[in-house]
């Protein structure tokens, strides 16, 4: 985390910095104006003195360089004035998570100040604290800081009673998820990610896959761990590897089954070339197909098992289900498919789902199944649904902890 004590954040018309003892005229009249009184009666400062105290509060105990915890003034660049302030800080009714905090005067409202210095500080929350998600409440009544929030591109979760101001009161509550990297305070949800082809964004990182997969789930213990589920045999069996990548989870795979072969599908003809030198010992017992999972020609009653690691949430429940009825065809009667993936909860697989539907709005055509890199993981609930939808008899969750949590290994049987 940078210095917190110096922190200032520049936006075109902005100026998020510390408050001053200067700061106190305006932070009284500030908080005294009726809009911001109404909604934020627990900051009042009646006098100046008190806006001192306040000033001094925020600045020697609110600034800690462990917990991302900031309370800054909001300049107008244009002529210095302090109109408001920005922050984050632990909210102890919310178990502790980190709430932002805004509050523009009255006269500069409907103009942008708020989502603008919004933007910022979400910015320096993610990139420069390290935080992985930020919270927000907001008094139903409140409409304007809720469409504030929603442009921010915080997900509704529910409402709840929290004790503010010596009483209990009901808050609409949001969250918002560090899923991409924000190059600066003033980014543009539109614009974060630039969609890839499937083939040529894997080819490109082949050789740093395998790292960049560890470093993600802290190291090789959740393949470890899919293979693990695999029943001991000696038996030749016949497995089906879709979306295989490098193949990091083979080995686990033929310390339980040593005499399987295994077929790895995948589109990447660089990772598959990679799979092959990492497995060169064990050629007799692979072989590889360049092609899409997605409209792959799957031979019908052939594999024992088949089995994926992290390529599921490339795609939208209704592309996905279609790939699980091809792969109950592809098992054996009494067969089952093994699938470690990515899984969030209900308000992350909505920002996904948001997430999604922008990118794809940018590109010049209708994305195909498969056609582009783009996550839409979604909830372990709806990964269940979707497999018995597509007729596997029996779904199970095997490890609901993989992916530093964010993630689940499942087995359905055929």
């Amino acid at each position: 985390m940078n210095n917190i004590i110096d922190l200032k954040i520049e936006t075109s018309r902005l100026l998020l910095r510390r408050f001053s003892a200067a700061d106190a005229a305006a932070a009284s009249f500030n908080s005294k104006q009726p809009v911001v009184s109404r909604f934020m009666s627990d900051m009042i400062l009646d006098t100046e003195d008190s806006a001192r105290e306040w000033i001094n509060w925020v600045n020697n105990d609110k600034f800690d360089v462990d917990v991302p915890c900031v309370v800054l003034a909001v300049e107008l660049k244009r002529n210095g004035e302090c109109i408001g302030l920005i922050g984050t800080a632990p909210k102890k009714e919310l178990g502790g998570e980190i709430e932002i905090l805004f509050s523009i005067a009255d006269g500069y409202q409907n103009n942008g100040y708020a989502a603008e210095a919004g933007k910022a500080i979400i910015w320096w929350a993610f990139e420069q604290a390290g935080l992985d998600q930020l919270s927000a409440i907001v008094k139903p009544e409140n409409k304007a800081s809720r469409r504030v929030i929603e442009k921010l591109g915080f997900i509704y979760g529910d409402t709840r009673t929290l004790a503010y101001d010596n009483k209990d009161c009901v808050f609409d509550y949001f969250r918002l998820y560090h899923t991409d990297y924000l190059p600066g305070p003033e980014w543009n949800a539109d614009s974060l990610y630039k969609p890839e082809l499937m083939d040529v964004f894997f080819d490109t990182r082949a050789e740093s896959y395998n790292a960049v997969m560890f470093a993600s789930s802290g190291d090789e213990e959740d393949y470890r761990k899919l293979g693990g589920f695999f029943a001991e045999t000696d038996e030749t069996i016949q497995i089906l590897d879709v979306g295989c990548g490098t193949g990091i989870e083979l080995d686990y795979i033929w310390e339980k089954a040593p005499n399987a072969h295994i077929t790895c599908v995948d589109v990447s003809r660089a990772m598959l070339d990679l799979l092959l030198k990492n497995h060169s010992g064990r050629h007799d017992r692979i072989t590889v197909v360049k092609a899409s999972y997605i409209d792959w020609s799957y031979p019908v009653n052939t594999f024992d098992i088949v089995v994926s690691n992290m390529t599921m949430h490339h795609l939208r429940s209704e592309e996905k289900i279609e790939v699980y009825r091809k792969i109950l065809n592809v098992l054996k009667q009494g067969g089952a498919y093994i699938e470690g993936d990515f899984i969030v909860d209900d308000l992350m697989a909505e920002q996904y789902r948001r997430r999604y539907e922008i990118i794809t709005s940018n590109l010049p055509d209708k994305a195909k199944a498969g056609e582009y890199h783009i996550d839409i993981p979604c909830t372990l609930d709806v990964q269940k649904k979707l497999l018995h939808d597509a007729g596997f008899s029996r779904v199970e969750v095997l490890d609901d902890s993989i992916n530093r949590g964010n993630g689940a290994i499942l087995k359905a049987k055929k």
